[in-house]
């Protein structure tokens, strides 16, 4: 324990608080102190085989005697576990859990401090889908579709990728105001379940000691992918059952049984398909790998000369492929729905090369190999591979083992090559990814090197006392030269920039003292006299290992991306309350959003501004109302694009609630706004309901407000035909937003003579200072046309490239009337952030995370307004599409124009996730039915009780057309797609069924058939031959030398030949005779 006491001395003064883990240090010290004393204890009594267990006998006056079970069910069961052989497995599961617990309270995780696990995007959006599975699971609801996304949306999708992970049930167990809790509570849970199948998956498959199985499953839970990827937590169930998925395609191979490799396969595509993907690519090769080793073993004596349609090879393929599609059907429910999801634009969202380009240097990947070595979830970030130092150390081990044959080394260092080529070279890297480059977070399924080098090691460490310690010592002092000289050559891991060095104290000084630390303990396991003990020392050594580089992984990722912390907190010397928090956010608003939801049960939309938010998006899933505002990367193009069109910061995979007008927010049906004053425009907007601002350490009388936006329009409303063939102007935002909207107006009402623009264009001048200004530049624009052509649109744009500091684009206005005035730059997403000063006040930053429409402030007639544009960047560009930037409202027009649409609105009288039904009159001139619902052919809609044709409006809509009158309408969600689905899901489960069934009954007869027969030879010997009754169902219990042989013995009621009976009761077959039955077995 001297070389882990020196590294948390070492760290004490990196990580001052680092002192609470020593407590859990030293429990997990003592539960293995008190594990190996016990087993040591142990030793001291006899143990019995399996079949011993369930017929111990001894004499007693002549009789037999059998140990039977205490009474009673849970006495039965207590009796079980307690003689149990997977019993010491719990410490698989408990100490990475405690270990990840333990870091946690280093870094002041809550409850031991104010901060969170809520970093990167788990902050930014997966925590609010999280909330709404939790509300779903708390509330009920249909999980088919959410208002609380852009409009509206498919919501199946969002739970394929990010919330079908079975642990998600303990959301509903936690209180909103505690969400963040709960993440953490799934994480440690998550890590404990990948230890314990990964135990399970090495104690049978190549058991030697409890104690190797409980280091190397360690090794497993806690290697950087895992670590790292907590802030992806849908991607870690795939670790859980990728042990328990290889275990079943080895028992496939074996012995013909396929539930555990169905059941596991299943899991991982339906917890996600998009790791479920990768996890198939690579089953395939380890199928191939896995089979080369044991095809000697299993394949038909003179197999060379028949047909390859009956060798073993090829009818094993077939069971593969078979049983991976029963998979595949099992899944289909949630992999359809994905793909449903997938083709609103998520399949454009990249443009990948697919050059063969080299990633990296192969140095980097030794690097990364070591402790302590995070680099960056960026675009420039590399594999995350580290498993373990005894990982590193042990695969040149596994090549020098005399124990492990040449065949097994040959195919171990293809399917290593297979991996590694696929991590360097680019192209094969995408196929990996699905044919689509990852944004941040490369490599996403370096966790099967992960897994498959720790099983190497596990093997090279099993057999250490065949290697010679002069080996052992060479690969470590070689490791250790390799490591100095890494550091050096002051490493960087970004070789472009030259940023990003390498830690000596976290990485270079760990890694030697850790060298060390299994330099002897390698020494000792290769001892037989101090086997068991040196053992015991390398779970400790591995403990300590884990502990330390999940602390500086953890700590450098927060550094790298952030994170948010729990609650409120003090800044400013304790004069300020910050609310930058998710619960103070949440809390800081939830009284007044509760009041209105509470006090208004109609179909609305609800929005809150900026300055209430956190650094996120997705506030309506937060709090639990239909909104606007979302962020995900299984996104809705079209829908994206056309609020971009309104003049809301819409693009790429999210949209914000900012760039709103009283016109855009009523023609939405954004009935109310969340806003921190009361001072929305009072021709349009009142105050609906008002509460208290939530404070957690400084009393604020601070009020929220929700305004009513009084112009709000319903659902759906009546609009010229015409709206249907429209050409608004505008492709993907080369016009203005509030252009767009009077175009849109105009043609809602083209059919009742309304003629009025809303908005009134302002003329500016334009100066500019210390850049230079250029109209030349056009901008290739891409869009859909009509029908559904993409096609490339030449925008003319300014150009400003700044020349000195000081650079800025002057316009200056007078204001027509009183009122509010708006302003909007339309531009591609070039980054070119400027900051936007109007009469020297700071309004805003622009062309970053705003990009759409803004109210600059209200302002007297006559007033001069002086607006700029102060360069932050290189330069700024704005398309010249536009007559104005500038505009004022005309109210009259805006309230003529509402009143006329609103006449012809359907009033809602029942809403749900995925139904609407109510009844709408509508007037000549306005007989097509629109829509503010992404279009979506999911959607039924249903005019008097029968379907109608629905149609795609503004490429992006759901619009119907109906007759002049009165009309019930009923909107219902259910896509064709998803009933195809769940058939395809039961006839997968039907046929799983089926083969189980089929192979159970003929182990029901096999072991008939092998009862009777041994029942014949026991009664020729004169032997009694039956012992009645089930009390011969004892628990078992694994013999000190016990492997996995020992433990794959099945439980019978006699002695059955292993010549004549498979593991899994059914009759095996000389090989060498004949073919056996191609029927698959089951578990």
């Amino acid at each position: 324990m001297s070389i882990g006491f020196l590294i948390i001395l070492f760290f004490c003064e990196k990580y001052p608080s680092f002192c609470f883990p020593i407590l859990i240090i030293y429990k997990i010290y003592g539960i293995l102190i008190l594990y190996y004393r016990k087993r040591q204890r142990g030793k001291q009594k006899k143990h019995y085989r399996k079949e011993d267990i369930q017929m111990k006998r001894k004499e007693q006056n002549g009789d037999i005697a059998i140990m039977l079970p205490p009474e009673g069910k849970f006495a039965r069961f207590w009796f079980r576990l307690k003689h149990s052989e997977y019993l010491y497995l719990l410490a698989a599961f408990f100490l990475p859990f405690t270990i990840l617990l333990g870091v946690y309270a280093c870094l002041g995780t809550h409850p031991f401090g104010n901060s969170s696990v809520l970093t990167l995007d788990l902050q930014a959006q997966y925590i609010y889908y999280y909330e709404e599975i939790r509300r779903l699971l708390t509330q009920g609801g249909s999980w088919l579709y959410s208002w609380k996304r852009t409009l509206g949306g498919e919501f199946m999708g969002i739970v394929a990728y990010y919330g079908a992970s079975p642990l998600n049930i303990i959301f509903a167990l936690f209180p909103k105001d505690r969400i963040a809790d709960a993440m953490m509570t799934i994480q440690l849970f998550k890590v404990g379940f990948m230890g314990l199948t990964f135990g399970y998956y090495i104690h049978k498959t190549r058991f030697v000691s409890q104690m190797h199985t409980i280091a190397f499953s360690l090794m497993y839970a806690l290697c950087a992918y895992s670590v790292v990827q907590l802030a992806n937590p849908m991607w870690l169930d795939a670790m859980i059952f990728l042990p328990l998925l290889i275990l079943g395609l080895e028992a496939l191979i074996n012995e013909r049984k396929f539930i555990l490799y169905t059941a596991s396969l299943t899991m991982i595509f339906i917890t996600n398909y998009y790791i479920g993907y990768m996890c198939g690519i690579f089953t395939f090769f380890y199928f191939l790998y896995y089979y080369s080793l044991k095809r000697d073993d299993l394949m038909y004596k003179g197999e060379e000369k028949i047909s390859l349609f009956k060798t073993y090879g090829f009818r094993t393929f077939m069971r593969f492929a078979f049983f991976t599609l029963i998979s595949l059907l099992i899944a289909a429910f949630m992999l359809i729905a994905a793909y449903y999801s997938l083709t609103f634009g998520k399949s454009g969202f990249s443009n990948p090369s697919y050059s063969f380009s080299l990633r990296f240097d192969f140095l980097d990947l030794i690097v990364k190999l070591l402790p302590g070595s995070y680099d960056s979830v960026r675009p420039t970030g590399l594999p995350m591979i580290y498993s373990g130092l005894l990982a590193l150390i042990a695969i040149p081990l596994y090549y020098m083992s005399p124990a492990i044959t040449k065949k097994q080394k040959v195919c171990a260092s293809m399917l290593l090559a297979v991996l590694l080529f696929s991590f360097s070279i680019n192209v094969i890297d995408l196929v990996w990814h699905g044919f689509s480059a990852p944004n941040w977070l490369n490599y996403r399924y370096s966790f099967v090197f992960s897994f498959f080098i720790i099983v190497m090691a596990y093997d090279a460490v099993a057999h250490i006392e065949k290697i010679k310690f002069g080996q052992v010592g060479a690969v470590c002092a070689i490791l250790a030269v390799l490591v100095m000289i890494i550091q050096k050559l002051d490493y960087v891991f970004d070789q472009d920039t030259k940023q990003n060095p390498l830690d000596d104290a976290t990485c270079i000084f760990l890694t030697l003292v850790l060298i060390a630390a299994y330099v002897i303990v390698l020494n000792l396991l290769s001892n037989r006299s101090y086997e068991s003990s040196a053992a015991f020392i390398l779970a400790i050594v591995v403990c300590v290992e884990m502990f330390a580089n999940t602390l500086i992984t953890i700590a450098e990722e927060q550094t790298d991306v952030g994170a948010v912390k729990y609650d409120n907190y003090l800044e400013n010397n304790g004069t300020k309350e910050n609310y930058s928090s998710y619960r103070g956010a949440i809390l800081r608003s939830q009284d007044v959003v509760n009041k209105v939801l509470a006090g208004d049960k109609s179909f609305y939309r609800m929005e809150m501004v900026r300055s209430l938010y956190r650094n996120a998006v997705n506030m309506p899933m937060a709090f639990g109302f239909n909104g606007i505002a979302h962020s995900t990367s299984t996104l809705n193009s079209s829908v994206i694009k056309f609020m971009n069109s309104l003049g809301y910061t819409s693009q790429s995979h999210y949209t914000y609630y900012v760039g709103g007008t009283p016109l855009s927010d009523a023609l939405l049906g954004i009935k109310y706004v969340i806003t921190e004053n009361d001072t929305l425009d009072p021709k349009i907007y009142t105050v609906a309901e008002s509460g208290t601002k939530y404070y957690k350490y400084i009393k604020s009388d601070d009020v929220i407000y929700a305004m009513q936006n009084t112009k709000a329009l319903p659902i759906a409303y009546g609009v010229s035909p015409s709206m249907l063939t429209a050409d608004l102007g505008d492709i993907s935002g080369t016009i203005t937003g509030l252009e767009f909207q009077n175009n849109m107006i105009l043609e809602m009402l083209s059919g009742t003579g309304f003629r009025s623009n809303v908005f009134k264009g302002i003329s500016a001048t334009i100066d500019y200072e210390n850049c230079n200004m250029g109209i030349s530049y056009t901008h290739p624009t891409k869009y859909i046309d009509k029908d559904g052509n993409q096609q490339v649109h030449d925008t003319p744009y300014y150009t400003f490239d700044k020349a000195t500091d000081g650079a800025k684009v002057t316009f200056t206005l007078t204001a027509p009337q009183d009122g509010d005035i708006y302003v909007h730059f339309p531009a591609d997403n070039f980054q070119k952030t400027c900051d936007l000063y109007v009469n020297g006040k700071f309004i805003s930053e622009y062309f970053k995370d705003t990009s759409g429409i803004l109210n600059i402030g209200s302002f007297k007639k006559g007033t001069k307004i002086v607006a700029e544009l102060r360069l932050k960047k290189d330069a700024t560009y704005f398309s010249r599409e536009s007559d104005y930037y500038f505009y004022c409202v005309d109210y009259n027009a805006m309230t003529e124009a509402i009143n006329a649409l609103d006449n012809c609105g359907m009033y809602v009288e029942e809403h749900g996730n995925s139904h609407l039904k109510g009844e709408i009159t509508v007037t000549d001139g306005q007989t097509l039915v629109f829509t503010t619902i992404p279009y979506d052919a999911g959607w039924n809609v249903y005019v008097d009780g029968k379907k109608v044709e629905t149609h795609r409006t503004l490429s992006a809509l759901l619009s119907f057309e109906v007759e002049e009158g009165f009309h019930t309408l009923e909107f219902r969600y259910m896509p064709k797609c998803y009933v195809i689905g769940f058939i395809a899901s039961g006839v997968g489960i039907v046929l799983f069924a089926f083969f189980i069934i089929i192979t159970k009954v003929k182990k029901v007869r096999s072991k008939v058939f092998a009862k009777a027969k041994f029942l014949g030879e026991f009664i020729n010997d004169g032997t009694p031959a039956v012992i009645e009754g089930e009390a011969h169902e004892v628990a078992e219990e694994t013999p000190e030398s016990g492997g996995a042989d020992a433990e794959q013995a099945e439980s019978t009621n006699a002695e059955i030949s292993n010549d004549t009976i498979a593991s899994d009761g059914t009759e095996t077959e000389d090989k060498s005779e004949s073919k056996p039955d191609d029927a698959p077995d089951a578990e």
